[in-house]
């Protein structure tokens, strides 16, 4: 276990490196998140005051609207992200316009997706929440199945451009081909993450709010400067999780070892199922 830890320390170092050599890849996650959170003001925020006051029928279809709208934004700008970042790895120059172009070149299959994963996490969060324990149970295993399965998905997308039901079918092929045990970069990440930048934030948070009674405006600016504390972390988090998905992509759809990351990390997050070997890139559609 400590091992396993230490490896995916190193992988959350080399992500980390791939992202400060190219500081522009950030761009992805904040614009991309920007859009996210209009949508959901002019959506997602009315829709809830429909439910709670009427009428129920058109708050439930701007939040259905907008769920799906806020997903496909995050995977648009993910898609671009994961482009730049192959390009970064392989040690070329892409600007954030080219980018955003690759994805605009899979508006359909990222459009697709967004369906396809929204109405998956809409099962599983109806099924925790309408059958108890044993919902919460079910929901919690089929959502860790999700996220393994659908792990890979931006960097097929982003590298194939396969459509939704195809990228499903590679992804499920690159992970019983050979089993990704992502969740040992994806845990550094979160870790690293928590540690340096959400645990301080909500130090910030809620020490503004134990000395806003005694003193507003220090309260207020020690909540301001935790918020933006935790927006920075969740971006710096969704850029580096993406970038470490492209570098496991490479390595599992054909043993390439891209950016710094070296083939033992590689193989740390990595499983070869006995008797199998590599998969072959391109089965569901042709690698950029």
């Amino acid at each position: 276990m400590l091992k396993r830890i230490k490896s995916g320390w190193q992988l959350t170092k080399k992500s980390w490196r791939v992202l400060a050599d190219q500081p522009g890849l950030i761009k992805f996650p904040i614009v991309g998140g920007l859009v996210a959170l209009l949508i959901a003001i002019v959506l997602i925020g009315p829709g809830l005051y429909f439910i709670d006051s009427g009428p129920t029928a058109a708050g439930v279809v701007l939040i259905a609207i907008g769920t799906y709208l806020a997903a496909f934004v995050t995977y648009y700008f993910a898609v671009g992200l994961a482009h730049n970042a192959d390009r970064q790895m392989h040690g070329e120059a892409a600007t954030f316009g080219e980018g955003m172009a690759l994805a605009s070149s899979r508006m359909s299959a990222i459009a697709g997706w967004a369906f396809v994963a929204t109405v998956v996490m809409t099962v599983i969060r109806a099924i925790q929440e309408r059958f108890g324990v044993a919902g919460a149970i079910l929901g919690g295993l089929a959502g860790a199945a999700w996220g393994i399965l659908s792990f890979l998905a931006v960097p097929v997308i982003a590298l194939e451009g396969t459509g939704p039901f195809a990228t499903l079918k590679r992804c499920g092929h690159l992970v019983k081909s050979r089993w990704g045990e992502q969740i040992t970069g994806t845990i550094a990440i979160g870790g690293a993450v928590f540690l340096l930048g959400i645990l301080p934030a909500a130090l910030f948070i809620v020490a503004g709010v134990a000395i806003w009674a005694t003193t507003a405006a220090g309260g207020g600016i020690l909540i301001a400067v935790g918020v933006v504390v935790l927006i920075i972390a969740a971006l710096i988090q969704q850029a580096l999780s993406t970038i470490f998905g492209v570098a496991l992509y490479r390595y599992v759809a054909g043993e390439e070892v891209v950016g710094a990351f070296t083939k033992e990390e590689m193989e740390s997050a990595v499983r070869t199922k006995r008797g199998s070997g590599p998969a072959i890139p391109g089965t569901a559609g042709s690698t950029v």
